[in-house]
């Protein structure tokens, strides 16, 4: 049961406050942010590049607590994502077809509501880096970091519900190698440390084939096999069945 619920807190791939700042630093600050993510999507291949994918598919395999895992991602614009987990003999499905989630495991049905409702619905769309105000996130510039030789600088999204999830950008390259999420489960809130690296170009657009996350003593190291986009992948994939 813990271990299904780890792995839940995976894929959900994992309070801010401006009251402290005047209208005009506010105002630099999240102009200071779209900079940033600007320069993220210029890094990857491009506003346009990203605005044209109309469907992913990703497969990543992997180790978790000593058992081998292979994660199935497909994602259908605006709006439609489902996850298939196959781990320790055991398989799992979570589905969002745009409005309701569900995630299937042991032969039960379980509904997501609430804030893990809500991470889905950002999880599901490909807009949050290029048009998070579209979803009801207000982003801010939230300073920057030194790790190592690089320069980190960190953008911080609050989602409507509150959940804070902080993304971390090197200064040279552009590209995004970390992030902190806040993230809501059935265990209760926890804070997923996700960390990327090795980007490919696959189709015009750069992405990362290495992932390592960890929460709290857990960590899962995960490696992307095979990216797939615009594809074709058919509306009944995202259908939720009674």
């Amino acid at each position: 049961m813990k271990f299904k619920y780890l792995l839940l807190s995976f894929i959900l791939t994992l309070i801010f406050s401006i009251n402290s700042f005047s209208q005009d630093e506010s105002a630099a600050a999240v102009e200071q942010a779209r900079s940033v993510l600007a320069k993220y999507l210029d890094a990857i291949g491009g506003a346009d590049a990203v605005k044209n994918i109309q469907d992913k598919t990703v497969i990543m395999r992997g180790t978790a607590m000593d058992q081998s895992v292979t994660i199935i991602i497909k994602q259908k614009h605006p709006n439609k994502l489902r996850q298939e987990v196959k781990a320790g003999g055991m398989d799992q499905v979570l589905i969002f077809d745009g409005e309701k989630a569900v995630m299937k495991v042991a032969g039960q049905t379980i509904n997501i509501e609430g804030k893990e409702l809500e991470q889905f619905k950002v999880e599901s769309t490909m807009e949050l880096m290029y048009n998070p105000e579209s979803l009801g996130i207000k982003i801010t510039y939230d300073g920057n970091e030194k790790d190592g030789d690089n320069l980190l600088h960190k953008v911080k999204f609050t989602l409507p519900s509150g959940l804070n999830w902080v993304s971390y950008f090197d200064d040279k390259t552009g590209l995004k190698v970390k992030e902190t999420k806040e993230t809501e489960t059935q265990m209760g809130l926890i804070t997923q440390i996700l960390e990327y690296s090795d980007y490919q170009d696959v189709d015009g657009i750069k992405i990362p084939f290495k992932m390592k996350q960890s929460f709290g003593p857990q960590s899962i190291e995960m490696t992307i096999s095979s990216v797939k986009i615009n594809k074709g992948i058919p509306d009944d994939t995202f259908v939720i069945s009674e």
